[in-house]
């Protein structure tokens, strides 16, 4: 009890007073990875540099279907169109906070150019295996295919919580410190913060990119930035 009582205070401690719809984990520069067994995605499109600094979720009156308090991360198609065959999630929680709480994983079409705009699939009710505790963070991942037109503006991979009127039961981890990316959360009517798709820095304070990945086919060029995370891992 006396340790739910002190990991729920560092959820308060991180959000603003009367904004309890948001919470956030804190820095940390010490966080570790923890991979999908077996690792169904082969990351084609990724922005953060391959770690991450803290974690973010919506709650309460923050979360409201169909994707009111979603996070997407956004990625250049190409010219010719794209299919995104796999989703990646690297999620986090706090002790009492995961109780098989199930999220639909979105793939929307835009998000590079533009906002995100008409979904191009949603598979729902995925319960993610892999939510370890802060500081650990764990990748889960996720068939969801999506058919992208080349003329859509890029294409955006997410999810949406499903916990409306409820605490979050996990958080999407955030880079903070990497090469920059097209992070998106889509912000519920009513909280105090512009409703629909937003930068989460507006929310949260300066942020990079978010752990949403994905693997995805065709419509790249070599010109075009592809995989950050990916390139990275080669010299690491």
């Amino acid at each position: 009890m006396i340790l739910l009582m002190a990991l729920s205070l560092v959820v308060s401690l991180a959000t603003p007073v009367g904004a309890g719809d948001m919470a956030s984990l804190g820095y940390s520069d010490e966080c570790t990875l923890i991979h999908a067994d077996p690792d169904d995605c082969w990351i084609t499109y990724s922005n953060n540099d391959g770690s991450f600094e803290n974690g973010y979720a919506w709650q309460y009156a923050g979360v409201v279907p169909p994707y009111g308090g979603a996070f997407g991360e956004g990625f250049s198609g190409g010219s010719c169109g794209i299919g995104v065959v796999c989703a990646r999630l690297w999620v986090t929680t706090l002790s009492g906070f995961y109780t098989g709480q199930s999220c639909d994983v979105y793939i929307w079409e835009g998000g590079f150019d533009n906002e995100p705009g008409a979904v191009a699939s949603m598979t729902a009710g995925v319960v993610l295996g892999n939510v370890p505790y802060w500081p650990a963070i764990g990748a889960n991942d996720v068939s969801a295919y999506g058919s992208i037109p080349g003329q859509a503006g890029g294409f955006t991979v997410g999810y949406w919580g499903d916990w409306p009127s409820a605490p979050c039961g996990y958080f999407v981890a955030a880079d903070l410190d990497g090469p920059g990316g097209r992070p998106w959360t889509y912000i519920a009517p009513g909280i105090g913060y512009p409703t629909g798709w937003n930068d989460p820095s507006m929310v949260w304070g300066p942020t990079q990119s978010l752990g949403l990945e994905a693997e995805a086919w065709g419509g790249y060029t070599p010109a075009e930035p592809r995989t950050w995370g990916t390139v990275k891992a080669l010299f690491d």
